[in-house]
């Protein structure tokens, strides 16, 4: 292991072992770590009056470890014995006597300790995360999983840490989900949880991979969490699968005739929510809402109302949509008008996500019945999507306060097949 990965493993290791280092002074310094050093002469007194009793040996051992004045790591070790040997029953006496021998690098002796610790208490949190990460300094991976898958298991809670001491100490990634994370669906969710957390999508592609290969079902919040990790990174064509997917085992309507736009004629509030639903903002100075009065094809339409007071930079509609690279596409919707005021009106605008890419449709003003908005765009080199959306860009003209009424719906976007390759 490389020193540096070596040391930040145990300057975690470290921090982590904090709380529990402070419990142990506590057990020699009597209630309060404020309160006066302990005397030599009085553990020696009670060993003396209670030989049999284990308690004072180990108290002068973690004397002789904590006490800057008293520090021998030989008697700490000779007075640790003491203790087992009247108490063998007690774990933590094993798990101090680990990390000692771990520090004067006996390897053996310290595996040992551990083995005997875990062997009087196999359920305790403390022994077998105190093994997994003297076993992981030691390099000792394999052994050190079943520590780890242990707690994964059963303190869920502690998963975080597990992870991130894990992929500190191990470069092949692959054996994380391979070989610690338990094969049940809430273990392999919570660490997919964890990836989209700090951001790894490779990695959380290799798990979600691997909980389907295992049959596993996502809930919707954690398929939802997964695919915006992906559209985060750009991977939309591959977002958009596990999309569709998801809609198809929630027996939501999936488009047959290649139109990418989910919901575009707004029937649905949303279908999953988040992901390639559309996202629908708010914005001082309009009011965004669903209007089943109003229609042009289906059964309700948006409503934009813009209330005259504000020059509203308006992008708070919008949806991502997967596309291939190099491609020619048509995107397209039915808008209706009353008494939109300035120049600059609303409109629908595509922007690529990765090579740039724009382009966008006439701005609508006035009032007017029924139009169809239209824009064609060629995907460059790498594409792999885009953010469709309803835009009214602020201006600097003296009318730039905007007041009017729209309503929009029926977005299509498709591949201009005649132009297809």
């Amino acid at each position: 292991m490389p020193d540096r990965k070596r040391l930040s493993i145990s300057i975690l290791i470290l921090v982590t072992l904090f709380l529990a280092t402070y419990f142990i002074l506590r057990a020699w310094k009597g209630v309060h770590l404020l309160q006066s050093s302990p005397s030599k002469e009085n553990f020696l007194r009670t060993i003396r009056l209670i030989p049999s009793s284990p308690d004072p040996y180990y108290r002068m051992s973690l004397f002789h470890e904590w006490e800057m004045k008293s520090i021998d790591p030989e008697e700490s070790l000779r007075f640790l014995k003491e203790a087992i040997e009247r108490n063998p029953f007690e774990q933590r006496y094993w798990l101090d006597l680990a990390q000692l021998l771990h520090l004067k690098e006996e390897r053996k002796g310290s595996e040992q300790a551990l083995e005997k610790a875990i062997s009087v208490f196999p359920t305790g949190y403390r022994g077998r995360w105190i093994s997994g990460t003297l076993l992981l300094q030691q390099d000792s991976f394999e052994k050190a999983f079943p520590h780890f898958a242990y707690i994964l298991s059963h303190y869920p809670n502690r998963s975080r840490l597990v992870y991130e001491i894990s992929s500190r100490a191990i470069d092949d990634k692959d054996l994380l989900i391979e070989r610690l994370v338990p094969r049940d669906p809430s273990s392999i969710n919570r660490y997919i949880g964890y990836l989209c957390e700090i951001g790894d999508h490779e990695l959380a592609k290799n798990a979600w991979q691997k909980k389907v290969s295992y049959g596993f079902k996502s809930s919707r919040e954690e398929t939802i969490r997964y695919i915006e990790l992906l559209i985060g990174h750009g991977e939309l064509n591959e977002g958009f699968e596990v999309w569709r997917e998801a809609l198809r085992e929630e027996g939501l309507e999936i488009p047959s005739d290649g139109n990418l736009i989910t919901n575009g004629g707004f029937e649905h509030d949303k279908l999953l929510g988040g992901g390639f639903d559309w996202k629908i903002g708010k914005v001082k100075g309009a009011e965004i809402s669903f209007d089943s009065s109003v229609a042009f094809e289906g059964k309700r339409s948006l409503r934009i109302a813009f209330d005259g007071k504000e020059n509203v930079n308006f992008h708070h509609v919008y949806q991502y949509v997967p596309l291939r690279p190099e491609t020619e596409y048509l995107l397209k919707t039915s808008i209706k008008s009353d008494k939109i005021t300035t120049r600059s009106g609303v409109k629908i605008e595509i922007i690529g996500i990765g090579p740039r890419l724009y382009s966008a449709s006439e701005p609508v003003t006035g009032s007017n019945g029924w139009k169809e908005l239209t824009l064609t765009f060629r995907t460059p080199a790498g594409s792999q999507g885009g953010l469709v959306r309803v835009r009214r860009e602020e201006t600097e003209k003296l009318d730039r306060f905007i007041a009017g009424t729209v309503w929009i719906e029926g977005f299509q976007l498709r591949e201009k097949t005649e132009q297809r390759k």
